[in-house]
C-alpha cells in the first residue's frame, strides 16, 4: 500500500512492464487516486492498490484492471517475501558462526533453500 499518491506514481513507474507505454500518469488529489493510460487502456489506482478501468468517465472492474492490480500486488508480495528470506539468511549466518548452534543454522539454511526452490517452480 502506498503512503501517498506521489509514492504510488513512482511505484507504478517502477512496477509496470513496458514503462514507455505509460501515458498521462498523474495524481488526482481530490479523488485520492492515480490515473494513467497503458497500452490503450485508462486506469485509476487507489493507494490501497485497487485498480479500476476508466471508460467514458465511469470506473469498472474489468479483466484488464484485475490483471493490472495483480501486477502491482505481486511486486509488493515478492518484495516482502525477499525481505523475509534475507532476514532468515541473516539468522542462519548468526547461528552458524556460533559453534553451539551450527547444526541449527545449517538446518535453517536448508529450509530456506527448499523454500526458494518451491518459489522458483
Amino acid at each position: 500500500m502506498a503512503a501517498n499518491l506521489d509514492e504510488l506514481v513512482q511505484y507504478i513507474r517502477e512496477t509496470l512492464p513496458q514503462p514507455k507505454q505509460i501515458v498521462h500518469l498523474r495524481t488526482n488529489d481530490q479523488a485520492g487516486v492515480v490515473s494513467f493510460g497503458w497500452n490503450g487502456r485508462d486506469f485509476v489506482v487507489k493507494p490501497t492498490m485497487e485498480v479500476y478501468e476508466l471508460k467514458n468517465e465511469h470506473v469498472f472492474i474489468t479483466g484488464s484492471s484485475m490483471l493490472m492490480q495483480l501486477a502491482l500486488l505481486l511486486r509488493n508480495k515478492n518484495e516482502k517475501t525477499l525481505a523475509a528470506v534475507v532476514g532468515t539468511l541473516q539468522q542462519a549466518e548468526d547461528m552458524i558462526s556460533n559453534p553451539m548452534n551450527r547444526k541449527k543454522g545449517l538446518s535453517l539454511l536448508q529450509a530456506v533453500k527448499a523454500t526458494l526452490k518451491r518459489l522458483v517452480r
